[in-house]
């Protein structure tokens, strides 16, 4: 585990163990170390010179001779958040470039995947595919909405839905008439500006049992808890089909009436959580 460490911090495994070495024994100079580790001078002075650099060793020197000592161990957490920063940086600028590359590339180059998942942690997992798109992004959902919650988890979407309100990714849904649930026993199923959302019914007589959720290229397919599985289909052509059909279901459809007042609750969680 502790390599694991090291590995993400760009630290191969002598380098690694030098710095243990030197934890072990205390300061000491590189002929010194080199007969505690076994290593040659010359490669051993490598792995230092890296060590030193990152601000794990510590270099002076006495008598003309150079003394190494290692920094205390705390200073990994340092190197290690200074780590996780950068990534998160790097994440934000790959957000950026993204739709330009997807520009770039084409509708050529988007060629059809199918990524196919079962069971409710799968289906979990589909919907942590949403929360990948870019922030602000629109999308389009289609569900038989008790049986999207029986298969997945009230608990599960719930958190998800927390999760790409604060993300402010935005939803238009649908649920047909048969399949809807008291949104004041489920607040987070709410609709509106503080929700990011439109939420309608459609009209009577589309009663379906399987559902839909586009989002960018990709549109994720939901079963119903008997059959507990689903697909992710990546297909430009896909999703500008299937958004076309729940605009033309969107224009047909009325809201989805609720007192306000039962989701204040879940609202503040939001915010207490932001």
């Amino acid at each position: 585990m502790l390599q694991d460490i090291f590995d993400t911090l760009g630290f191969k495994e002598e380098e690694s163990k030098t710095y243990l070495s030197l934890l072990d024994s205390g300061p000491q100079t590189a002929g010194d170390l080199a007969k505690i580790t076994g290593q040659a001078r010359p490669t051993l002075y490598g792995y230092l010179d890296r060590l030193v650099q990152a601000g794990l060793v510590t270099q002076s020197a006495k008598g003309g001779v150079k003394i190494f000592a290692p920094e205390p161990p705390a200073k990994i957490r340092v190197l290690y958040r200074r780590r996780i920063m950068d990534m998160r940086r790097k994440e934000q600028s790959l957000d950026q470039i993204l739709p330009e590359l997807e520009k770039r590339a084409g509708l050529n180059l988007m060629r059809p995947r199918m990524q196919f998942f079962e069971g409710t942690a799968a289906l979990e997992a589909a919907l942590e595919d949403i929360l990948r798109i870019p922030e602000g992004s629109q999308t389009y959902s289609l569900l038989p909405i008790q049986t999207v919650l029986d298969a997945v988890g009230h608990d599960v979407f719930a958190r998800y839905n927390m999760r790409r309100i604060r993300k402010n990714i935005q939803v238009k849904g649908l649920w047909p008439r048969g399949q809807g649930v008291d949104i004041a026993a489920h607040p987070y199923l709410g609709w509106g500006p503080e929700f990011k959302g439109e939420l309608r019914y459609a009209p009577l007589g589309a009663e379906f049992s399987m559902g839909y959720w586009v989002y960018g290229s990709r549109v994720l397919f939901i079963s119903s808890r008997a059959e507990s599985y689903g697909f992710i289909m990546e297909s430009a052509e896909m999703a500008a089909m299937m958004t076309a059909q729940h605009q033309l279901i969107w224009q047909e459809s009325e809201p989805v009436p609720f007192d306000r007042k039962f989701v204040e609750s879940f609202l503040k969680d939001i915010a207490d959580a932001a």
